[in-house]
């Protein structure tokens, strides 16, 4: 069997972590198990697979501070990112815990007095996840805990850049007693993921990442008439009207733009001035951003944690440098910065005068890189912030109500905010994006969640006479 192994990426002499890497064979042999521990597991009533969900959140929640300092050396984040994570995976398995005892359907009258109709909900069987290493464990959890929730057996593969928080995940779920093969961990690399894609007994397989790969995906599963939920990339607009408190709006960028190091698929890509704000609102964002401090995660005072790996340091440096190139100005940032040359940094970066056909305005520059641009006015700003194939989440500062609400009919975006950082998401709320953004229109987390992970039935119900 491969070995995986994980690298420190503050500091990529240090070894951090080694997993036993599944192939091909091993992931079939987890489908196997999973589909015969599936029908068991369905028949379970809703109130003991609560019961297994409540068991698991309070050992995660007993092992949080271990779990997030391993997070951290792992992935890279800072220390209270990864214990934050780890406690919202805590909330997010308690909430669905409760959907485990509320799942059900309708009553309805029929059109025979003497029947009685109603509708249920029950579980496809086998479902796929695919997760994604920028939130190794609330995301698996917020996929996990809805299918478990409502009754199917799972197979889960974490990314290989960082399995350890979902390793932790499924260790809380079986020492809290899940059932044998209910719950089945595939580590390993594309070869994995192709049999949880391909194989007709995975009925449903939701996958969070790139839409290049989420794409490719959906066109396998979909192909063989099995169901996918696809949640991947975006290009976030925050835009700033003529009357919004310029200090303001340029901490919000700064948040939504450089928070874990700009490595999430609601981050602040774009920010857009409404032209009296424009040269303000570019000049306070990058003083704010020169001044955030770049280090490892687990320092104290750190504000920009590194990049995953070497990979996804090379990727966004480079994308930079293509936009530049192409005329835009590094106003911040723009190189690794001084930061530990052992460490995958990026200095965070805000860019000036980037244009159509540049990495940062037409891609997903995964990284803490945002570009500040100029709108005549706020209609302008809206038209610029859905120029752009993604759809995920924008955000407007104004202090003008109407504004505010022709901003939130006109965005084109899944999630909307006013006067806050587009990242951001309640664990009881919907979540995904539109256009190129989502690539199904099933959306996760809240109740709306366990909708993928179940088929509805409609039943007539008549005593013999």
């Amino acid at each position: 069997m491969a070995v995986l192994e994980r690298r420190n990426p503050a500091d990529d002499r240090e070894v951090v972590a080694t997993y036993e890497a599944l192939d091909a064979d091993g992931a079939r042999a987890a489908v196997d198990r999973a589909a015969a521990a599936a029908p068991g597991w369905a028949a379970t009533p809703g109130p003991k697979r609560a019961a297994l969900l409540h068991r698991a959140a309070n050992l995660l929640e007993e092992r949080a501070s271990e779990i997030a300092r391993e997070i951290t050396r792992e992935e890279g984040k800072l220390l209270a990112d990864a214990l934050g994570e780890t406690l919202r995976a805590v909330t997010i398995m308690r909430f669905h815990a409760g959907e485990a005892e509320r799942l059900g359907g309708e009553t309805a009258e029929p059109a025979d007095p003497g029947v009685l109709a109603f509708t249920r909900r029950r579980p496809l069987g086998v479902v796929g996840l695919i997760t994604p290493w920028n939130f190794p464990i609330a995301i698996p959890a917020w996929k996990l805990a809805p299918a478990l929730a409502a009754g199917n057996a799972v197979v889960i593969k974490p990314a290989s850049r960082a399995p350890g928080g979902t390793v932790a995940l499924v260790a809380a779920l079986r020492d809290a007693g899940a059932p044998e093969g209910v719950l089945e961990l595939a580590v390993g690399g594309s070869a994995v993921g192709g049999v949880l894609v391909d194989d007709a007994r995975v009925r449903a397989v939701s996958f969070t990442g790139s839409n290049f790969v989420g794409e490719a995906l959906r066109a396998r599963v979909t192909d063989r008439g099995g169901r996918f939920q696809g949640e991947l990339g975006g290009n976030n607009p925050l835009i700033v009207l003529a009357d919004a408190d310029v200090d303001r709006a340029a901490g919000l960028a700064v948040s939504g733009a450089f928070g874990a190091a700009g490595q999430k698929c609601t981050a602040t890509r774009r920010v857009i001035a409404e032209g009296p704000v424009y040269e303000a609102m570019l000049a306070r964002t990058a003083e704010l951003a020169g001044a955030l401090r770049v280090g490892p995660g687990l320092e104290d005072g750190v504000e920009v944690p590194p990049l995953v790996d070497r990979d996804a340091q090379r990727e966004v440096l480079e994308a930079v440098e293509a936009t530049v190139a192409a005329g835009a100005e590094a106003v911040a940032g723009g190189d690794r910065g001084e930061a530990d040359a052992h460490g995958s940094f990026v200095a965070p970066t805000v860019l000036a005068g980037a244009g159509p056909g540049t990495p940062v305005i037409d891609d997903e520059v995964f990284g803490p890189v945002v570009a500040v641009l100029e709108a005549a006015d706020a209609g302008a700003a809206i038209e610029l912030a859905n120029a752009t194939p993604y759809g995920l989440s924008a955000s407007v500062c104004t202090n003008d109500l109407s504004r505010a609400i022709e901003f939130v009919r006109s965005i084109d975006a899944g999630m909307v905010h006013v006067n806050r950082p587009t990242p951001g998401a309640d664990p009881h709320l919907p979540f995904g994006g539109v256009k190129a953004s989502s690539a199904s229109g099933y959306r996760e987390q809240g109740r709306a969640a366990v909708e993928f992970f179940t088929e509805g039935q409609t039943v007539y119900l008549q005593g013999q006479s």
